[in-house]
């Protein structure tokens, strides 16, 4: 049986990250779902993004989603504390040149 998986939202800028389980996160890394971000900026700016996620890994200053960004045609790294909201799309393929193995310096992961 197939599970529902529903907008989640996160706090905020400046408070504590989702934990790097994050199901709804999680889920949508494993069944290939893209998601729509909303993403605040260094300012508090939220900006929508549709990205193909990728991979969750803990970075410098918390954790980080890699994914492929629709908007910008390249691998962006969004930092878990500035997504505000995020919701679930469509299945997204398998594509030469927008996947983990392609990310630059992606052969550590």
């Amino acid at each position: 049986m197939a599970t529902r998986i529903d907008a989640l939202r996160f706090p905020g800028p400046g408070s504590d990250p989702p934990p790097r389980g994050s199901p709804l996160l999680e889920a949508a890394i494993s069944r290939r779902l893209r998601v729509t971000l909303s993403y605040c900026d260094r300012c508090g700016f939220p900006t929508l993004r549709r990205v193909r996620p990728l991979a969750i890994v803990a970075g410098p200053r918390g954790a980080l989603l890699i994914a492929w960004c629709e908007r910008r045609r390249d691998f962006r790294n969004f930092r878990l504390d500035r997504i505000c909201a995020l919701r679930p799309g469509s299945r997204f393929p398998e594509t030469q040149g927008k996947e983990l193995a392609d990310y630059p310096g992606g052969g550590w992961i």
